[in-house]
């Protein structure tokens, strides 16, 4: 289903500020378990010990200079008697707000919940464990991105935002939790998600931000979708294995079974026939619809392409590789059968040619590319990123503080946050992802 813009309707007198519908090839991206490309965390991966792993309770500053406002969340690892889900978990800080571990793990929670039926507790957090462990960094890009989509927009636009947020969110997204929790209201609904570890606002959240960090990544990457000859040649040089292809041929068959009749003799003699037929010129799909009784002979005798190690009879396989298309074989008898082969049409192997796979390398450089100004998007926001895991390395500060914007600089706002401001709107009409021009 197509989803439309959140901002297809907005308050007379405002500016048009375009918010596309769900882009899938970047949303596999950006969530999480889902063909996420980035599933490592920066650095080293290593377990925070569980005594000292704690947020500070009051306001300070840590080791970088960097002060936080007074928490009580934990960020450590989970002690020997609870798992990720106890409680409220903080697993990373970003810019300043918590990532809790029901955030991140609440795609599975219907899997978890079965999982923990069947494991033993240490199992089960392991298993949560992993799974935060490969989707943490998908999540906290993403979060970064609806941040900056935020910074950028007045108090009134992101009210006027948030609402219809809103609206979309009960409008698509709900009737399909429905359906696919097979309730009928939200209030049970809501008490199925609980069973499963999750609930309704963390789904919501979790659509919105993803909503925000879709159009930040539109707005801000700059995919191409054309390459000169020169770079596609370059390209398809550098991975001439991949388009190595093997013998092989498209072949049609006449085969007699020795069992369809009164002997091998007689047999023998239908062969012989459609040899005839076919030396006086007559068509082999027709002489093999008419006498061959093989499993393609209603087909003509066709098979799809074979390659040439495919063929149990050597003779066979020599003959179709050898005698020139269109030329019909000699009859050559098996273990209670004859045939007559010919072949149809046949590629001798090796590189394909470029002229062939042109349409095939650009896609790939296509979707490369798109993939590059992904994690570019990504790398400008960390750049001045406070971020801090519960895996970051042992001994080191919680947060791990990017390069410092002077106040005025880009990317420095008016409350004197360091946080990266979106890029202003796309020019009407105009998309970097070709097929998602604003509406």
């Amino acid at each position: 289903m197509m989803r439309h813009s959140v901002l297809s309707q907005r308050p007379r007198g405002s500016v048009t500020f375009p918010l596309s519908g769900l882009m899938l090839s970047a949303l596999l991206v950006l969530s999480g378990c889902r063909g996420l490309p980035w599933d490592r965390t920066a650095g080293e991966v290593r377990e925070v010990p569980r005594d000292g792993a704690v947020l500070p309770t009051t306001l300070g500053a840590i080791d970088d200079e960097t002060s936080v406002q007074a928490t009580s969340l934990q960020m450590a690892l989970p002690s020997g008697e609870s798992d990720w889900l106890s409680g409220t978990r903080v697993v990373a800080i970003v810019n300043g707000g918590p990532v809790f571990a029901s955030e991140v793990l609440h795609r599975q929670a219907a899997a978890l919940a079965a999982a923990r039926q069947q494991l033993t507790p240490p199992q089960y957090r392991a298993l949560q464990g992993d799974l935060i462990r490969k989707q943490l960094k998908g999540y906290i890009d993403r979060r970064m991105m609806s941040q900056a989509m935020r910074n950028g927009l007045e108090q009134d636009r992101q009210e006027f935002l948030d609402n219809q947020l809103d609206r979309v969110f009960i409008e698509q997204e709900l009737p399909q939790l429905l359906k696919g929790r097979r309730v009928q209201s939200v209030v049970a609904l809501k008490r199925k998600l609980v069973e499963e570890g999750t609930t309704l606002e963390v789904l919501k959240e979790d659509f919105q931000q993803q909503q925000l960090a879709m159009e930040y990544l539109r707005q801000s990457a700059q995919p191409r979708d054309s390459f000169s000859p020169s770079e596609m040649m370059a390209w398809y040089r550098s991975h001439l294995a991949e388009f190595q292809t093997k013998p092989r041929v498209r072949w049609r068959q006449i085969l007699v079974s020795n069992a369809n009749y009164l002997d091998r003799d007689s047999a023998l003699r239908v062969i012989e026939v459609a040899k005839s037929k076919l030396v006086g010129g007559e068509a082999f799909a027709a002489v093999a619809r008419e006498l061959s009784d093989g499993p393609v002979a209603a087909e003509g005798g066709l098979w799809d392409w074979t390659d040439k190690g495919s063929f149990q009879d050597e003779r066979v396989a020599d003959t179709l590789f050898r005698l020139p298309v269109g030329t019909p074989s000699r009859i050559f008898e098996g273990k209670g059968f004859f045939q007559v082969v010919v072949a149809v049409e046949r590629e001798d192997g090796g590189a394909a040619k470029f002229e062939t796979v042109q349409a095939q390398i650009e896609k790939r450089l296509s979707e490369e590319n798109r993939v590059q100004e992904m994690e570019r998007v990504v790398g400008d926001l960390q750049v001045t990123a406070q971020i801090s895991t519960v895996f970051d390395k042992p001994g080191k500060p919680f947060f791990r503080t990017g390069r410092q914007v002077a106040p005025g600089a880009p990317g420095f706002d008016s409350q004197g946050s360091s946080s990266p401001k979106a890029p202003p709107p796309a020019a009407k009409g105009v998309s970097p992802f070709p097929g998602q021009e604003n509406r």
